[in-house]
């Protein structure tokens, strides 16, 4: 007794993946052609992980997204191009199982231009879910393909909350 106890963080070794390119997924979500499970591929890579001492596995961009992940369309849906959300219940359980702790990345500050709400606002409807200066929707760091989030907006935060609950 007496001394503190440290938590798991203290101790994490994260093996970092961007799944979209490390397990060969097509560059565009549009080029994809029927099913497709890589997801469960990433199982077999855990082992590895652990023989060098690793018990962390952060995954990029997991959610449906036009492209690179980062221009997410569906925060609930997995990208069609990794596989399903049984794959990936598959991957958390193979985790859980090998005492690895799993992170997702999960991209809160722009969306992509095919998100639902954003194409909504573009054709007049509701904004204020995004960053609008001069009239004009704010972009991550000038690309046009990431639009920016308004996190002033409750709704905004709320939604962030479901996304992560949800997962």
């Amino acid at each position: 007794g007496g001394g503190q106890e440290v938590s798991w963080v203290s101790h994490v070794i994260w093996w970092q993946v961007y799944p979209l390119g490390f397990l060969g997924a097509e560059k565009e979500l549009s080029a994809l052609q029927g099913e497709v499970n890589r997801l469960p591929r990433l199982q077999g890579w855990l082992d590895h992980l652990i023989s060098w001492g690793g018990n962390g596995l952060l995954l990029g961009p997991i959610f449906t997204s036009s492209s690179h992940g980062y221009d997410t369309v569906d925060y609930f849906q997995i990208d069609p191009r990794l596989g399903d959300e049984t794959d990936f219940d598959a991957l958390v359980a193979a985790c859980r199982d090998r005492g690895v702790r799993l992170l997702l990345d999960g991209v809160f500050n722009h969306v992509g231009t095919d998100f639902a709400r954003y194409q909504d606002a573009l054709a007049g409807h509701d904004t204020s879910w995004f960053r609008v200066t001069g009239g004009e929707f704010a972009t991550f760091e000038g690309h046009g393909e990431l639009v920016g989030l308004n996190h002033d907006n409750p709704d905004v935060i709320d939604y962030v909350v479901d996304v992560m609950t949800h997962w």
